[in-house]
């Protein structure tokens, strides 16, 4: 047992700790591609919330109309107005502090009034200010206001009809909703047997093996239904609320509202169902390819490492600089003011994004965690929209992008940076990769499955709650998420997606934008890497007039969603990746991935840990069966103990013995679970080496699994080496 324990121990130990990142060299590669921005020098921990009264702002504004029919007085309308102009960008910076503050603190209610109020008030402040800007058009002062417009913005303010009660009326009742919902969504808990749980909470049990996998299985559905049912019934009074919006606004429907008026896409949803047919055929392939690979090179540690807060920041660091001196400035200036919330919170929203704090021209940088590898890409991802809104004009005039837009500059720099992944993961480096690039061509199949199934929403009449779990399950079908024969004729997952609830309609940026910023990472791959970043750093400097093709167009490059692009898109990401010759290395079973064992499962880690040191083997199918029962011929394997009969299977009880035993363990309290009172038991549970199953028993006279016996011997390693630290 010592041998092959520290044998053990020194092959996980290396297994289970991050490779550290390389120090990269410290130059940093001039660019000059944006236009310079003023910024302010305040951190934000000093950005101070205010209360601020419209009365004032709104009698200020009708006083400054009234002057502007006085051609005498051009200079003083002037100069009051753009007074007002910045007193409605401090409303808007006003709004976007208190938001960050709600959702680093769901529960504080009084951030949650604020929001409401200061929201309403925005679209007060905004309506007035835009009526304002036409009467002064109308008037004899114009001349100063027609110097700082477009023709286009000319005629926008001069057929501006200005907001209606029963808008502002609709407005309020929608960022209401939109409060609930993000409540909601932190407190849904399902009972089991006398305990609650919550979707994180019962995958931790998991984790840490005190659910077995059928017993996650229904505290995972129960938690689904109940969410569904709760959520749902919110979402339809969102719809309801939405649908009148469009209504109001002279549209047939929400989905038609949002792609024009809040997205201002340059394609229809009827046109965008072309791009819905080609992912349906051609993507989600791709992903299980790619998803297979990564689960095959699959590394514990360094999908489990903490990457929360500063430290995906200080790997990020010089090779920001080594891209960018531009993107460095931009990095640089989020870290010194303290721009960003990206730790773990307990009472924080389930959602990441990245906003300009107007007035300030700070942009913010804001993350739930999930804990792995993910909140290393977001960090990545998000810098991409920060470095964007730092070189953004910021005037009250001044345009924002497209979202589909913004999505490429997300998405493209997670894509380029994967360049220093040798240096940062070592010969982890392709995992990562497989991993990143599994996760955006989900992007792609995700995007356009919801965009698919809020259309469906926003089209049905009265829609109901179970009609769209049943379109949701259709749609998964056809999508390849679900095989042909499964029996479930709702499914309910579309429910955990935040922004089906607070951004409806937004997905499908995703999709498009992901297609789109692959084009510069193949270009990356063919040509000199340092260009095919020049040509993305062009892409997000580009004029925000431009529309989304418009600006793939600017840069030499294909519209993104045409089904031929899609096409190509998947065979050229095969040969880059070089997928079909991988699949087919992929050993059957011995080392490597099972085709039992997936990432889903509690074991996943320590199974795999033991088949990368070479400990556990899978049968001549791939297959590990890890829910049959361990023999006593497999702990012979892999210690020193007796045989006994070789088939005969072990229980529960006699494991701990016998490990505790050679262990020399004693047990210093008493046994935590209410159908077992043994020493060796107890002592193991001390040592967090075993854990016993949510109603508080142990099972001792239970058949030890495969899949158990693996996860005690791991945390036994790992035990070994905490007391040896």
């Amino acid at each position: 047992m010592r041998k092959k324990l520290l044998s053990l121990l020194l092959t996980l130990s290396l297994l289970l700790s991050l490779c550290p990142a390389a120090l990269a060299a410290d130059d940093v590669r001039e660019t000059d591609f944006f236009t310079d921005q003023e910024h302010t020098d305040v951190n934000f921990a000093d950005m101070e919330y205010e209360h601020i009264d419209g009365e004032p702002i709104l009698e200020e504004m009708k006083a400054v109309a009234e002057l502007a029919a006085d051609a005498t007085k051009a200079g003083e309308v002037e100069e009051r107005f753009n007074a007002l102009a910045d007193e409605f960008m401090n409303v808007l910076c006003m709004y976007t502090l208190i938001s960050i503050r709600h959702d680093q603190n769901v529960y504080d209610e009084e951030a949650m009034e604020e929001v409401s109020y200061t929201n309403s008030l925005y679209y007060n402040v905004a309506d007035e200010l835009t009526l304002l800007i036409k009467a002064i058009l109308e008037s004899p002062c114009a001349a100063f206001m027609k110097e700082q417009l477009t023709e286009e913005d000319v005629e926008y303010y001069l057929t501006y009809g200005g907001m209606t009660d029963k808008e502002k009326e609709l407005a309020d009742k929608e960022q209401e909703l939109e409060n609930e919902y993000h409540t909601l969504a932190a407190s849904v808990v399902v009972e089991i047997d006398g305990k609650e749980w919550t979707e994180n909470s019962a995958y931790a049990a998991l984790g840490q093996g005190e659910l077995t996998q059928e017993e996650y299985d229904e505290i995972s559905l129960a938690y689904a239904i109940k969410r569904n049912e709760v959520l749902g019934e919110l979402y339809l009074r969102m719809v309801e609320v939405r649908q009148e919006i469009a209504k109001t606004a002279g549209y047939d429907n929400y989905t038609e509202y949002a792609y024009e008026e809040i997205y201002q896409r340059d394609y229809s949803p009827e046109e965008i169902q072309a791009f819905h047919q080609a992912v349906k055929k051609d993507i989600y392939p791709l992903y299980v390819a790619l998803s297979t690979l990564f689960n095959s090179e699959y590394d514990v540690d360094v999908y489990y490492a903490d990457y929360t807060g500063d430290i995906a920041l200080d790997i990020m660091d010089s090779y920001i600089a080594q891209m960018s001196s531009e993107l460095k400035e931009s990095f640089d200036y989020m870290r010194d003011h303290g721009l960003y919330d990206s730790g773990f919170g307990e009472n924080k929203a389930s959602t990441g994004y990245t906003a300009l704090i107007n007035g300030y021209n700070a942009p913010f940088y804001f993350n739930s965690p999930y804990g792995d590898l993910y909140d290393f890409t977001t960090a990545v991802h998000e810098f991409g929209h920060y470095n964007n809104f730092y070189w953004q004009p910021n005037g009250w005039n001044d345009g924002g992008k497209s979202m589909d837009i913004y999505e490429v500059h997300s998405q493209g720099l997670e894509l380029l940076f994967s360049y220093f992944y040798p240096e940062i993961f070592g010969e982890n480096a392709q995992m990562v990769l497989d991993y990143q690039m599994s996760n955006l061509v989900a992007s792609i199949y995700s995007g356009a499955i919801h965009d698919e199934l809020q259309q469906f929403v926003y089209g049905t009449e009265n829609v109901t709650l179970k009609q769209i779990n049943e379109k949701y399950r259709q749609l998964a079908g056809e999508y390849g998420l679900v095989p042909a024969d499964d029996p479930r004729t709702e499914m309910y997952g579309w429910c955990s997606i935040p922004h089906t609830f607070t951004s409806p309609s937004y997905y499908i940026s995703y999709a498009v934008s992901s297609a789109g910023a692959f084009a510069f990472w193949l270009a990356a791959q063919e040509d000199d890497y340092f260009a095919a970043l020049d040509e993305y750093l062009k892409f997000t400097a580009l004029d925000y007039t431009l529309d989304f093709q418009e600006s793939f167009e600017q840069v030499g490059l294909e519209s993104p969603i045409s089904p031929e692009y899609i096409e190509d898109l998947v065979e050229a990401l095969m040969t880059a990746l070089d997928v079909e010759a991988r699949l087919e290395a992929i050993p059957s079973g011995e080392t490597a991935g099972f085709t039992d064992v997936t990432e889903a499962n509690w074991f996943y880690e320590y199974v795999m840990a033991l088949a990368e040191a070479g400990y556990v083997t899978g049968n001549e199918d791939g297959a590990f069966l890890p829910r049959d029962a361990a023999t006593w011929g497999m702990l012979a394997e892999l210690l020193d103990v007796s045989e006994k009969d070789p088939d005969a299977t072990v229980t529960r009880l006699e494991f701990c013995q016998m490990l505790a035993g050679d262990l020399e363990l004693a047990a210093e309290g008493t046994s935590p679970f209410s159908d077992v009172d043994d020493a060796a038991v107890t002592a193991l549970a001390e040592l967090g080496v075993i854990a016993g199953y949510s109603d508080g028993t142990f099972r001792p006279d239970g058949v030890l699994t495969r899949a158990e016996l693996c996860a005690a011997l791991c945390r036994a390693i790992l035990a070994a080496v905490d007391q040896a630290a």
